[in-house]
């Protein structure tokens, strides 16, 4: 069966990528439009194929040529549903929510991480170390599908909350608790050379400008991650990566 143009409304969005669909199928199956799958990919989504039939939600089996002109790339994984998007907490409920969460915690403000791969795969780390939320300042990237497929399932875990004024939300999360940490390649206390506060707000910024000096200059604490200096810097995930687990080797996950 060739597919029909699926409708890109304002509140659907397409997701391809194999851990990402079984994520939301595994998640909120409930806000499934319709799936496209290859046939090579049908033992893997049998299940997912086998609850849209019995709950009325259309489905396709197409060729990898039909996904690549619907989801307009090449790294589809035989696999497209057309969601529903979900609805992200307002960032005041969620720093109340944070306020009174027992416990460590951590969570990223990303300032113009602009690159979609850097996004998803910066979600999925935090989804592995149990970062509480995201929040996203500037012109960082928009929860595109390469950003979902780069997650690889991590956005039904770690919610993506867009914000205005970051300094405003430093202010925010610091009567929630939590002390803001920047990260600079030249300045700062070597990372591990003290414990991380118990309630962390890493702030993380682009990979050519790093923060900007307003958002650096109103962060509690600097540190800075331990190298040969033979490169200027770490990618901006692969240095969230190191952060948390850092966090987490002071903090272990429950």
């Amino acid at each position: 069966m060739s597919p029909a143009p699926a409708p890109d409304f304002a509140s659907e969005v397409k997701i391809c990528g194999l851990n990402a669909c079984l994520a939301i199928f595994a998640r909120r199956r409930e806000d499934i439009v319709r799936a496209y799958v290859t046939r090579p990919r049908m033992p893997q989504a049998a299940e997912l194929m086998s609850w849209c039939a019995d709950a009325r939600r259309a489905y396709h089996i197409v060729t990898d040529e039909d996904l690549e002109k619907l989801t307009q790339s090449s790294h589809h994984e035989g696999i497209c549903l057309l969601v529903r998007r979900p609805e992200m907490p307002k960032l005041s409920f969620f720093a109340d929510r944070e306020s009174r969460s027992k416990g460590p915690s951590c969570l990223l403000l990303l300032e113009n991480v602009g690159n979609p791969h850097n996004l998803g795969a910066i979600v999925r780390v935090a989804a592995h170390f149990g970062v509480s939320g995201i929040l996203a300042a500037g012109d960082t990237a928009s929860l595109s599908a390469a950003v979902h497929r780069t997650a690889e399932g991590g956005l039904e875990h770690v919610p993506v909350i867009r914000i205005g004024d970051p300094v405003a939300a430093v202010a925010l999360f610091r009567e929630s608790g939590y002390t803001s940490v920047a990260t600079s390649s030249h300045t700062g206390e070597t990372l591990g050379q003290s414990p991380l506060p118990g309630k962390t707000l890493f702030l993380l910024g682009s990979e050519n400008e790093g923060l900007t000096p307003r958002l650096l200059a109103a962060a509690a604490q600097c540190v800075r991650i331990p190298g040969t200096g033979a490169v200027e810097s770490l990618n901006v995930a692969t240095a969230t990566a190191v952060l948390l687990a850092e966090f987490r080797r002071v903090y272990p996950c429950a």
